[in-house]
């Protein structure tokens, strides 16, 4: 009897592992498929606008609208998640997610541009729910010794996922051909099925106790307050900043942002369970980590331009440089899972601070060592250096930060909050980022960027002296 018993035993904890395995594998797939589409798209972008006759201004939209409403509704659906459990969201997510690959895709055959826009509309609506809800129900499933290591191998398929979206893109447009572009969307749709068939069977279907109606006023004001902060934002241009600041393209969107930013938080004053919870503004520990997340956000969208910065510093042709970023990748991929363990045994802080220090580290090496050269070895030591400290700072550490303020049953949101934040961060650098490049043409501007990204961290680093948790 003693040794059945412990027979059952032991089959409950291996079952138990399986599922947690089971879990976790659907969640990654999840952050997947949704990174992926971030920057898909790029590659046919100028086929589509050809297609449908379009100028760069009006076919840009079709990237814009996804990163917007994707950054804007994230807050809702992380606190959907949380009052209606996550389960439900995530396979919701996923079906909202394949429905707008399915329009993107009919689009080609209705010859309409709009129809495209809407369908990219509705797959950011359902991408932007992946990242808290995956993240939040991995915070919570695992072992406090292995949470870290979980997070940290999330945060690495995520931004492998965004890093390797143009590629994949290209990949499927080399197999299909440039004018059946539509199946770049179409092949979401057998992926999304897949998930949530096995998100069904094996996702845990937690019981959620808060019966409290939406705050469906805030969560509309939300929206609205940051689709407007974002326009604001891309508006501004650094190389012609008083000029830009009072045009109307930045002027109209901040004017409205400041106006349903007042409504929105009298708003949440009064609601009863607000999905933005104001008193995170009075909790040092979680201003810190938003404040840190900003500038995580500013310096992970750097990566997008060091294809240009190689390019420059090898005088290569252009369009090759992006062979450049495969040392970053490579350290982003490992990275993580890495920090990931090392927070697990010291806690988040000096492992963030730590990645901060060696990003300092590896930016001040292309901009004082490689710039002044056209040596491969130190360009591409440079970059090492550089994507290991991001892969110890990006995402896990923060959502690790954010989930030790935070209750359990506000998860959701509290990871979205941080989400949104770090991705106003990837909104505003790049025009940061790139007035020094057009402002002083060479060299010269690489070097201010390159010093600039190395600010970002620096700042990051003196913000997480100030930084203890609950």
């Amino acid at each position: 009897m003693v040794w059945r018993n412990h027979s059952r035993r032991t089959r409950r904890v291996l079952s138990s592992k399986n599922n947690l395995k089971s879990i976790f594998v659907v969640y990654l797939l999840g952050l997947l498929l949704g990174g992926l589409y971030v920057g898909m798209v790029a590659p046919v972008r100028l086929v589509i606008q050809e297609q449908f006759v379009l100028d760069d201004a009006t076919g840009i939209w079709m990237i814009n609208i996804y990163t917007l409403f994707y950054a804007a509704c994230i807050p809702v659906v992380g606190k959907l998640a949380d009052m209606r459990g996550r389960k439900p969201v995530f396979l919701g997510c996923l079906i909202t997610f394949g429905a707008g690959s399915l329009i993107c895709g009919l689009s080609q055959m209705a010859g309409s541009f709009e129809v495209l826009l809407a369908g990219r509309l509705v797959q950011a609506v359902g991408a932007c729910g992946v990242i808290p809800v995956a993240n939040a129900e991995i915070g919570s499933t695992f072992p406090q010794e292995k949470k870290g290591m979980a997070l940290g191998i999330a945060a690495a398929v995520a931004g492998i996922a965004n890093v390797l979206g143009a590629a994949a893109g290209s990949l499927i447009m080399g197999l299909v051909g440039n004018e059946n572009w539509s199946a770049l969307f179409f092949f979401a749709l057998p992926v999304c099925a897949a998930l949530v068939i096995a998100g069904v069977r094996v996702l845990p279907n937690r019981t959620v106790d808060n019966r409290e109606p939406l705050d469906a006023a805030g969560s509309v004001l939300m929206v609205i307050t940051v689709l407007l902060l974002l326009l604001a934002l891309q508006g501004i241009d650094v190389g012609n900043l008083a000029a830009s600041l009072g045009s109307a393209a930045v002027l109209g969107p901040a004017a409205g942002f400041a106006v349903f930013l007042v409504a929105f938080v009298l708003v949440e004053r009064r609601a009863k369970s607000p999905v933005f919870h104001l008193e995170y503004l009075g909790n040092r520990a979680i201003v810190v980590t938003m404040v840190v997340s900003f500038f995580v956000g500013c310096v992970t969208i750097t990566m997008t331009l060091i294809p240009e910065v190689a390019e420059f510093i090898m005088d290569a042709p252009v369009g090759s440089g992006g062979l450049y970023i495969l040392p970053v990748g490579v350290m982003c991929m490992f990275g993580p899972p890495l920090g990931g363990k090392l927070i697990d045994k010291f806690g988040p802080k000096p492992v963030l601070m730590s990645g901060l220090a060696i990003a300092t580290v590896g930016f001040f090496m292309l901009a004082l060592a490689s710039l002044g050269s056209a040596n491969a070895v130190l360009l591409i030591a440079g970059l090492a250096v550089m994507g290991l400290g991001m892969g110890f700072a990006m995402g896990a550490p923060t959502n690790y930060m954010i989930l030790e303020n935070t209750s359990p049953a506000e998860s959701g949101s509290a990871i979205a909050t941080i989400a949104l934040v770090r991705q106003v961060g990837t909104t505003v650098a790049p025009a940061v980022l790139l007035g020094f490049v057009t402002a002083s043409p060479g060299a010269a501007g690489f070097f201010q960027m390159l010093v600039c990204a190395a600010g970002f961290c620096l700042v990051s680093l003196v913000c997480m002296l100030a930084y203890r948790a609950k």
